[in-house]
């Protein structure tokens, strides 16, 4: 339509923007002015925080994803947590196995409890918790190691040298320019990297060849322990059957338990252990055994299991909880496999990655895994039943309780047939270390001229009190810790156990039931009055396997050579078997087997182990992976490096594991519940 002359002179009349703003009064000028800054203060927060947030995760500290078990049980991939059905322990399994290919293959079906060694079925149908989590999110600085070397045991994050596409997590153990030797589940250590014309250690068999032994720091060395027992955690069915107790009065000589000696006495609620003693030490032992199979089954059905030898015994061996799974052909359980599905970022905290899955109408949850015959696997090792390696580095933590006029507590621990002994003295609180196998033996001395045979420190134990009383014999170094603090001695702890150990006899000791040695490795004993063991809880050590080949079972022993000497292929079954015979532990070939395996470590280069370590790809085996497993190397030659080397360059570092900012959370009785007791730092 034309514009016509009133329209036009009506435009014209409109004040222009410069004038409309003139014209505004003070106030709503102001107003303007505001709107329009804050509107574009809000999108450069915005393009801030962004970059911000890119730089905060590119140089100063990012989240990651653990996926995997190597580090368990300190840091946990995807895995399920359990509580024990008969004894309520609660232990986690892994269950990475699940998310190795898009629609879940293999599912877990079970666990073992690390503390009564109970089979338990999961439901997977009715208890929410018995599904798979996801693996614990933590946070790492990447500007730790800008500003500092990594020290050793420190949690780190690396690119993988086979596959620097990919981060790794594992714990630092060797340093730059030394030697790293681990034998019998411990490492050492020889200053500047020892080698020959053939780039191979100059190394021996002998522990003195090796060079010193690690020691872990005290928090680090809780961190890293393994449950072996606590008394907390009783079994209804076995106490109903009168199944033995693991903790047994016991005297020199002998071969039942004395009757008038400790009183002890289980229930839901825990174990309690009382005695009244005269002036010769009355002993408490502990004796490593659990029902079989057949006799879980006997108790459960109400049938009596007195007649278990309460002195028999086995080893103490690297078992892992955290392996110990059982699994099977996911087509056993579910009509349609659990799958990936769309997920937000909450959501995938919260643990919602998969769908459910529909079951089998004829799967029973949660009831006899004899359901499955002989579908069912254990672990990722196929003999996650048990350990396969001896430890005898373990950690005793006693709740005791003494009366007014007790004269002494003594907590021991035996290692190869020597007495690791802590006395305190209940008068002055006196705390005294002791190391005897037939003669004293003296700890590291200050200095070559002052002999160091007993260590001694004053502590706040003394008659009439109670204390939780935390005792070790690890890496060759007694440690003592009185309500959760370190005891500070009068002289070094540390000693050398190679100075009354050579390699043969290094080596569980049995002398009869008179005399167990390492058939009854821990033992609390009170002399001249009453005392109370209201709690006893049993860690072992963690436990290096040596080896350099990852395409094989991770084992400690010489195989082919052990079958060579044997006359026959011996299966990882009977060295388990072995370990529950005390009588035959002097004849076994196995401990002379043992491998020793030495690594030099040269400038800028560092050697990272998993805690988990039968199932940890790491240092000492990712040389040559490639090659084994088929893989193309990368058309770029310096992509590939490191790939047959046995440690990480500096280069490679990503940073620090700093916390577990995230574990998974309960899904009942609340759904999502946070788990704040596993948010902690990573040490």
């Amino acid at each position: 339509m034309p514009e016509t002359a009133a329209s036009a002179t009506e435009k014209d009349s409109e004040p222009s923007p410069q004038e409309a703003w003139d014209e505004m009064p003070l106030l709503q000028q102001r107003a303007a002015v505001f709107r329009v800054q804050g509107g574009r203060e809000t999108a450069e927060a915005f393009v801030v925080a962004f970059v911000l947030a890119l730089l905060f995760r590119a140089f100063i500290a990012e989240a990651f994803v653990i996926p995997t078990g190597s580090m368990a049980p300190a840091l946990m991939g995807a895995h399920k947590d359990i509580f024990c059905d008969e004894c309520g322990q609660q232990f986690p399994i892994g269950a990475s196995l699940e998310y190795r290919e898009p629609s879940t293959e293999n599912v877990v079906v079970g666990g073992i409890c690390p503390n009564c060694r109970h089979v338990n079925s999961l439901d997977l149908k009715n208890n929410p918790d018995d599904a798979t989590f996801s693996g614990d999110r933590i946070l790492v600085s990447k500007f730790a190691y800008a500003i500092g070397d990594p020290d050793r045991w420190d949690v780190i994050v690396f690119k993988v040298p086979v596959n620097p596409k990919q981060n790794y997590i594992k714990r630092l153990v060797g340093l730059p320019n030394e030697t790293l030797s681990i034998m019998h589940g411990d490492v050492y250590v020889l200053p500047g990297v020892n080698i020959d014309s053939d780039n191979q250690p100059l190394t021996g068999d002998r522990p003195t060849d090796l060079g010193e032994i690690l020691r872990k720091p005290p928090k680090k060395l809780l961190a890293m322990k393994h449950l072996v027992y606590d008394s907390a955690h009783q079994a209804a069915a076995l106490i109903e059957a009168d199944y033995p107790a693991r903790l047994q009065p016991w005297r020199p000589g002998a071969t039942i338990p004395p009757d008038d000696s400790w009183n002890v006495s289980r229930s839901a609620d825990g174990l309690v252990a009382k005695v009244d003693a005269g002036e010769q030490p009355e002993w408490l032992r502990y004796y490593h055994r659990w029902p079989t199979q057949e006799q879980w089954e006997k108790a459960e059905a109400g049938l009596s299991l007195a007649n278990v030898d309460p002195y028999r015994s086995r080893l103490i061996t690297d078992f892992y909880a955290y392996d110990a799974y059982l699994f099977v052909d996911s087509d056993r359980v579910y009509d349609l496999k659990p799958s990936p599905m769309r997920t937000s970022r909450l959501q995938r905290m919260m643990g919602q990655s998969r769908t459910g899955g529909v079951f089998k109408p004829g799967y029973q949850s949660g009831g006899d895994l004899s359901q499955f015959r002989n579908h069912l696997q254990y672990g990722g090792t196929g003999y996650a039943g048990d350990g396969v390696h001896w430890v005898g580095d373990l950690i005793v933590e006693t709740d005791v309780e003494t009366a007014s006029g007790t004269k002494s507590l003594t907590m021991e621990i035996v290692e190869a047939g020597v007495h690791y002994n802590c006395t305190i003295d209940l008068i002055t609180g006196e705390a005294r270390l002791s190391i005897e196998d037939g003669q004293a033996r003296f700890f590291d001395p200050f200095d070559e001229k002052i002999s160091n045979l007993n260590p001694v420190a004053m502590t706040s134990v003394t008659a009439g009190t109670r204390h939780k009383i935390r005792f070790s014999n690890c890496d060759d170094e007694l440690l003592l810790w009185v309500d959760g603090d370190v005891v500070s001695f009068n002289a070094p702890t540390t000693f050398t156990s190679s100075s009354f150990l050579n390699p043969q006899s290094a080596r569980p000791m049995y002398d009869g039931k008179g005399n167990p040695l390492d058939a009854s490795p821990v033992g609390i004993a009170v002399q001249g009055g009453a005392a109370t063991v209201h709690q006893l809880a049993i860690d072992r050590d963690k436990y290096y396997i040596a080896t350099k080949d990852g395409n094989s079972r991770m084992l400690d022993y010489d195989m082919p050579g052990l079958a060579e000497f044997a006359g026959s292929v011996v299966r990882v079954e009977e060295i388990q078997a072995v370990m529950g015979e005390p009588e035959i532990w002097d004849q076994f070939p196995g401990w002379a087997s043992r491998r020793v395996v030495s690594f030099p470590i040269g400038e800028d280069q560092f050697f990272p182990m998993g805690d988990n370590s039968p199932e940890s790809l790491d240092a000492r085996c990712w040389a040559g992976t490639k090659e084994r497993f088929g893989r193309q190397r990368s058309v770029d030659p310096d992509a590939y490096l490191f790939a047959d080397a046995s440690y990480v360059p500096r280069d490679l570092l990503v940073g620090k594991a700093l916390a577990i900012f995230w574990p998974h959370p309960w899904r009942s009785p609340i759904p999502f519940t946070p788990n704040f007791q596993r948010m902690r730092l990573i040490r």
